[in-house]
């Protein structure tokens, strides 16, 4: 990796902003004009990422069930990355601290990440044999830079906007993101319909790559004050304080239950949709169009009950409304059927998403935030690679895919009835 994160720092060194690369001087407040910039910055860097979701993000797994892949492969969509993520988390984050400058991070890394997206769409030119295969692998070995890369940028996000302004914040991203990625999506199942496979998916992901570089625009305009390297002792020594704080491990251990079911449906959609109901491309587009769209509203609805509700109310009610989605599609019959509750699910996982932000932010102290979002981060990477993993394996018994989404459903209870044991 180290060739690639020079290589990227030496490109992005011309245009880079002097904050930056410097950063604020640490300890400094951010003006009221820069907090209006950042908030800004960063809801067109989630508008743009829409854009790379709407193109590719949501077609990767589609794409390789097309190619024919096994229930077990589809689902290393998600797993692979995950797993990457539990063992490279802790020495990744470690990296930055050493290093300093969360800002630098999350530009350079966020380049390299940048890249795999348009490697991924010059993949078959070059590879016609195992094409399934290289793309998954593909995937897992930008996993590398993409822990450094979220890791980073969620403590710029937090640093970026005060935490009174934090659900603010995290309401204008997801409605930029609901609503980029809704119309993209749509756009992409025109497209797929016009071009052959696969230059299809790959008009697709070259797109996708266009937007990711806009994103990172954003991202490398956003001014926080500067970190200064703060790296003593052996890892878990600097990890005792999170491990003090009850609070923000019991959120963290409801979170991931919830990341295990999410994790299940990602590739149990493309799977039940495509193998048990035949749908097309099309289909698909409009299925996920309807899930993005409702996400607007999931994240508006979100900001709003965050104003009167407890936020483990909040968690409960949005772990038990995304518990109806994967029920409710194992019970479908046609492919229309999985429109309706499309928008069940995106409502909810935006809900979800905008609640679980706050809580972050509300359950961490400001200093030595990067090491409560590393265990954060891995507590989630962990559902999300059990999640897929416990997918394929359901996927390939006699119950199908169909079986596997009602487990994720009762994951979703367990996770609302955990909510309820700590209120």
């Amino acid at each position: 990796m180290r060739g690639p994160l020079r290589a990227a720092q030496h490109v992005l060194s011309v245009s880079w902003p002097s904050y930056a690369r410097a950063g604020r001087p640490a300890g400094t407040s951010l003006t009221a004009g820069e907090i209006e910039a950042n908030l800004r910055h960063l809801a067109w860097d989630l508008t743009w990422w829409g854009v790379l979701t709407g193109t590719t993000l949501n077609f990767v797994q589609v794409f390789v069930v097309r190619l024919g892949a096994p229930s077990i492969l589809v689902a290393a969509v998600t797993y692979g990355p995950a797993l990457v993520s539990i063992f490279w988390q802790i020495p990744a984050t470690r990296l930055m601290r050493r290093r300093g400058n969360l800002a630098r991070w999350a530009v350079i890394t966020g380049a390299v990440v940048r890249g795999g997206y348009l490697a991924l769409a010059l993949l078959p030119f070059v590879a016609r044999g195992r094409l399934a295969e290289l793309t998954v692998l593909l995937l897992v070995v930008q996993a590398l830079a993409m822990v450094l890369a979220g890791t980073s940028f969620l403590g710029v996000m937090i640093d970026a906007v005060p935490a009174a302004r934090a659900a603010q914040m995290m309401s204008w991203r997801m409605v930029g993101y609901g609503v980029s990625t809704t119309a993209s999506t749509l756009l992409a199942g025109l497209l797929l319909s016009w071009l052959p496979f696969p230059l299809n998916y790959q008009a697709l992901f070259g797109i996708g790559f266009v937007a990711a570089l806009a994103s990172l625009w954003h991202v490398a305009r956003i001014c926080v004050p500067a970190h200064r390297p703060a790296v003593t002792g052996i890892w878990w020594q600097e990890l005792q304080p999170v491990f003090r704080r009850a609070n923000f491990l019991r959120f963290v251990g409801i979170a991931g239950v919830v990341q295990v079911a999410l994790g299940m449906v990602t590739p149990l959609l493309p799977l039940f949709a495509v193998r048990r109901l035949g749908a097309s491309d099309g289909q698909i587009s409009l299925i996920i169009t309807t899930y993005c769209a409702c996400s607007v509203l999931g994240s508006l609805s979100a900001r709003r009950a965050a104003r009167r509700a407890r936020r483990e109310l909040m968690l409960a009610c949005c772990a038990v409304g995304y518990g109806l989605y994967p029920l409710l599609l194992s019970m479908s019959r046609g492919v229309l059927w999985l429109i309706p509750w499309a928008a069940i699910g995106g409502f909810f996982f935006s809900a979800f998403s905008v609640t679980s932000y706050d809580t972050v932010v509300a359950a961490t102290p400001d200093a030595d935030r990067t090491n409560f979002m590393a265990v954060y981060n891995l507590e989630a990477n962990a559902g999300l690679f059990l999640g897929p993993l416990l997918a394929a394996l359901l996927a390939g018994t006699a119950g199908g895919p169909a079986l596997g989404l009602q487990v994720a459903a009762s994951i979703c209870v367990v996770a609302t009835l955990l909510c309820a044991i700590h209120r």
